[in-house]
């Protein structure tokens, strides 16, 4: 497990993904008019936290997720290194490692975009906020829709996953998740409207009535991960039955 994360991490796909996160995060804030008075204390918080969300961010949220492993597979197989590795490995240590390094390549991915450019919000606008305590409601309700954004990652990249273990395809491990996505806030902006469990900027800011502490979006996409992840460990033991 550690020798597939640690591939993983240090893949160009990954910090080319996180990159892509930080644009997205950038692109879609809305960044306050700069003048003589300061700015209210810990603005730069509540003007990311709304970015998470923000349709920017939110085109970029499949690109990022399956760029950094979901088709790692691929690669693998084709190159010859699963002959190598399963004889030692076993298949279902590989299966079970490469099923939770994919998961978790899309919820690293927007994590640490998140905690970059709040560093780097951090430099540039707190100087020039005013000074008050730091606001506890504001900064857990920030985590909660970071965490969110990190879970959404880790259900499409796992998705690609599985795309890339049944379709043998790179273009489809990337483009399965991204058109899923898309289809889904089509779905939900042309004919239910009222359908938030369908709309998948709603699951990271939260919104709609999921139950008191929004407990019904946490399960909703915790039994999400785990199901695609079931899937998809079903789909790659398959396939590397037949190596």
């Amino acid at each position: 497990m550690r020798t597939e994360i640690k591939r993983m991490l240090s893949g160009r796909n990954f910090w080319a993904a996180v990159f892509l996160g930080v644009l997205g995060i950038g692109f879609g804030a809305v960044y306050p008019k700069l003048g003589e008075e300061l700015l209210p204390a810990w603005n730069f918080l509540s003007m990311e936290k709304k970015a998470f969300y923000s349709e920017t961010a939110c085109f970029f949220v499949p690109l990022a997720a399956v760029l950094p492993w979901s088709d790692s597979f691929l690669g693998e197989w084709k190159g010859g290194f699963l002959k190598a590795v399963l004889p030692r490995t076993g298949r279902l240590d590989y299966v079970g490692n490469k099923v939770v390094a994919v998961a978790l390549s899309g919820f690293l991915t927007w994590l640490l975009a998140g905690v970059l450019i709040s560093f780097g919000y951090f430099v540039v606008f707190f100087p020039i906020e005013q000074q008050g305590s730091f606001p506890m409601e504001e900064g857990r309700e920030f985590l909660y829709i970071l965490l969110r954004l990190g879970l959404l990652g880790g259900i499409l990249s796992t998705l690609g996953g599985a795309a890339a273990a049944v379709c043998r395809s790179v273009y489809l491990a990337w483009g399965l998740p991204f058109v899923a996505y898309y289809f889904c806030m089509i779905l939900h902006d042309r004919y239910f409207a009222q359908a938030f469990w369908l709309y998948p900027p709603q699951w990271i800011e939260g919104s709609g009535d999921w139950g008191e502490g929004k407990l019904g979006l946490w399960l909703f996409l915790l039994v999400f991960l785990l199901g695609a992840m079931a899937v998809h460990g079903m789909a790659l033991y398959r396939r590397v039955e037949e190596i």
